[in-house]
């Protein structure tokens, strides 16, 4: 019963962690392009580093489909994925949606339920299979027009299936032609920068064609970018690389350090790969140790067997179909497990995985294949060393004294050992993530998360002011302001600044944030020199602000009042005035450092800021707040989010992370405790004479407890020995790809260490008490 609950926990584990990675590493490739689709991205020099970007100049995407048409199939420029109101005969409805240029639909490719996958007409949209249901219930959709944002008005042309869940794509409602996007009146700028290579905001989506070598056709448009800017630029500068970056590496290899892809997610796959090893692992060790355990059961029918003549390969052979039984009965087990335990898993790891119907991965020829592959590997791992083991068994050592002596509980103390050093690693593991974790949701962020509201807003708000100066006196706000972008992230970048002591042929890049005179007010930044931007100042329109990270980018001690000019080849050609330094604000990844930022005084019509009073309850702030909205900018669906939540999102890889550490390293040490609870029953059986002599001469139930716990408690000390060094090492390198770490303090390994030796005593004591208990006479009647 222990080996097969031992096993059949220990596989539903494994089973879980196979289906996870099975998913993972399958991202993005329904597209059954995804070997020849990419995404370009760029390399550029900065202050001795190379900062790796998506984001593109307009421009390129025209330069590689003119003159590298050998190369490229497809091109296509794309914008971002994001948000918005959909309104189809007077009901409005918020859906994720982007905007691409034709080819965009051949690249991904679309799988169309019904009509056409084409983006050459401006004023026709595609759908997804759900969001045409939603939208339009049963009705036809081809044909039936669509309103986005109140402003762009189209027709569908085309339903296509939703994306896959372990796609870049899902949930991508619908897809509208590019010229739709510029014709938006916030958009009009991208219709002035179409020929400038200075400003990077695009995604640029290739396909090569098949006759072309994805690496070739990279290696050819590398100096593509840096030869254009060297055009325009008085000195050459350091290099602006680029590079494709294959749909095959989107998800897994998205990490990019000093212009070189270093890994991201698939660390995450390596990770639970081997941890799915090593639970199994666990499971075979206590297959071995308790079957080894029952040997003095069954010496004397192996020693007769051999005497009357049975083959030690016949015995091989029996013990490996009985190791193959138990597996196998432990393996269907564990399928029930999994199959019940997946909506929880589900809600854990936010995937989508099923496994028992129909169209699911059990009834996948591979996945069938696998598993039993999987069961026959086990089966031997498992059964080999008892199977050998029994079976090199003499028949006159067997029938004189029995099995087993000192030399055989060596194997069996060895793998105790290798048991608990996998469980204590493990558990520090978890741990050491959940302390990252911590240490960087610690970190100060430089702004002030609570009661602040943020909300994309529709273009041409011409009720704006009095939107906000009703928020001002509805009780809600405190304050309010404008932005050109999220404070939970940095949307646009520029280059063409230049400041007194830049570095002659010094490639610069700032991120660029426009924001109103109360941004600072409201989002609660800290100013550590100079002063925020003010209604007083008239000559504000042309100031600017920057982050301490940008002061020290510039080499700027005493930055202000000093003048930078931004010539950027459109929009710009001015001069402004640094009024302050705020203090670094964690935009992006909070842990990796702030990057140098540039804060623009203007009303930007993007995002509006809306910080709650403290004495209002959040509960009470949505309703009020859709109230005023839908009051002021009627026919849209406005997504609010609370800053403090959507800060919380970037620590969702690790806490994601240390749940499913944690959550394995507890079916490891239990799986350890298992066995441990089996071998400990086996030593107090084997003991039982001895235990009945010594309490008839007076032996207390400590010195029995002692007697049977000491050398299990030696183990498991030897294995906090080993563990230590081990769980250090590879929590080090796991910590080494973040900028801000944590610590690793010796209390990470006392702790697990003791967690492990109480859990060990707990698991002993139970056998050793009962048997410290048992009547001596029952013990030696046999005798």
């Amino acid at each position: 019963m222990i080996n097969v609950s031992g096993l059949a926990i220990s596989l539903a584990a494994s089973l879980l962690i196979a289906l996870w990675v099975w998913d993972e590493w399958n991202f993005n490739k329904s597209n059954e392009n995804y070997t020849r689709v990419a995404g370009v991205m760029s390399h550029i020099a900065q202050n001795g580093q190379v900062v790796s970007s998506p984001n593109m100049p307009f421009p390129l995407a025209a330069e590689l489909r003119e003159n590298f048409r050998a190369d490229f199939e497809h091109v296509a420029i794309s914008w971002n994925t994001e948000d918005y109101t959909l309104t189809a005969n007077g009901n409005k409805f918020r859906k994720k949606g982007r905007f691409m240029e034709p080819d965009g639909a051949q690249i991904l490719p679309l799988e169309m339920v019904s009509g056409a996958a084409s983006l050459a007409s401006p004023s026709q949209l595609l759908l997804s299979e759900s969001a045409a249901t939603s939208i339009f219930g049963t009705r036809e959709p081809i044909g039936q027009l669509v309103k986005i944002d109140q402003e762009l008005e189209a027709m569908v042309a085309g339903v296509y299936r939703d994306f896959p869940p372990n796609s870049d794509y899902y949930n991508l409602s619908f897809i509208a032609p590019w010229k739709m996007f510029t014709a938006a009146r916030r958009r009009q700028w991208v219709n002035e920068v179409k020929d400038n290579w200075n400003i990077s905001t695009f995604e640029i989506l290739v396909q090569t064609r098949e006759s072309s070598n994805p690496e070739a056709a990279s290696e050819k448009i590398k100096h593509l970018l840096q030869n254009h800017l060297k055009a325009g630029a008085s000195t050459t500068g350091p290099s602006a690389l680029i590079s494709l970056h294959p749909m095959s590496r989107w998800h897994l290899y998205a990490s990019w350090e000093n212009g070189v892809d270093t890994g991201g997610d698939i660390y995450y796959v390596k990770l639970f790969m081997a941890i799915a090893v090593f639970i199994v692992l666990l499971a075979c060790i206590n297959f071995m140790n308790l079957t080894t355990a029952r040997s003095e059961q069954r010496a004397r029918e192996i020693g007769v067997r051999k005497v009357v003549g049975s083959k030690r390969a016949q015995l091989i052979g029996q013990f490996m179909f009985e190791s193959f039984v138990v597996v196998g009965t432990s393996l269907l087990i564990a399928l029930l497990l999994v199959q019940l335990a997946l909506p929880e898993f589900n809600a854990v790891t936010k995937k989508h995985i099923t496994f028992i119907s129909p169209d699911d991965l059990a009834f996948n020829p591979y996945v069938v294949a696998l598993g039993i592959g999987f069961c026959l590997l086990v089966s031997f791992v498992a059964g080999s060393y008892p199977a050998l083991y029994l079976s090199s068994i003499k028949p006159v050592s067997i029938l004189k004294s029995g099995a087993g002596g000192r030399l055989s509980s060596r194997p069996r103390k060895a793998l105790v050992v290798l048991q608990f050093t996998i469980s204590i690693s493990l558990i520090i593991a978890a741990a050491g993530v959940f302390r990252q974790m911590q240490f960087g949701q610690s970190r100060q962020t430089g702004y002030d998360k609570r009661g602040l509201v943020y909300v994309k807003i529709p273009p041409g708000t011409a009720r704006l002011d009095a939107l906000k100066n009703d928020l001002l006196h509805s009780g809600i706000a405190s304050s309010v302001a404008q932005s050109s972008g999220p404070v939970t992230d940095m949307l646009s970048n520029a280059r063409g600044f230049s400041w007194p002591g830049k570095s002659p042929g010094q490639r610069e890049e700032f991120a660029v944030i426009a924001a109103s005179h109360s941004y600072g007010k409201t989002v609660g930044w800290q100013v550590v020199q100079g002063r925020d931007f003010s209604e007083e100042f008239i000559s504000d329109s042309s100031a600017i602000i920057i982050n301490q990270s940008a002061a020290k980018y510039m080499g700027l001690d005493q930055p202000v009042g000093k003048t930078v000019r931004w010539k950027d080849g459109t929009f710009n050609d001015s001069e402004y005035h640094i009024v302050g330094v705020v203090r670094d604000m964690v935009m992006q990844s909070p842990y990796e450092p702030v990057k140098q930022a540039i804060y623009f005084m203007t009303y930007a019509p993007n995002y509006l800021y809306i910080k709650v009073k403290d004495d209002v309850k959040t509960s009470s702030v949505l309703p009020k707040l859709n109230l005023l909205f839908d009051k002021h900018l009627p026919g849209n669906i406005f997504d609010f989010q609370f800053a403090d939540q959507q800060y919380g999102l970037k620590f969702e890889t690790e806490d994601r992370t240390g749940k499913l550490t944690l959550l394995f390293a507890a079916v490891a040490i239990f799986t350890s405790c298992l066995g441990l609870f089996g071998l400990a029953a086996f030593t107090a059986e084997q003991r039982r004479s001895e235990i009945g002599i010594r309490k008839v001469l007076g032996a207390s139930v400590t010195s029995v407890w002692q007697l049977i716990a000491r050398d299990f408690v030696y183990l498991t000390i030897f294995a906090i020995a080993l563990a230590t060094p081990v769980s250090y090492y590879f929590l080090t390198e796991t910590l080494e790809k973040y900028h801000y770490r944590s610590t690793i303090p010796w209390w990470l390994f006392a702790g697990a260490g003791a967690l492990a030796l109480s859990l060990t005593l707990l698991t002993v004591s139970y056998q050793a008490i009962k048997a410290a208990l048992t009547n001596p006479v029952e013990a030696l009647r046999s005798e």
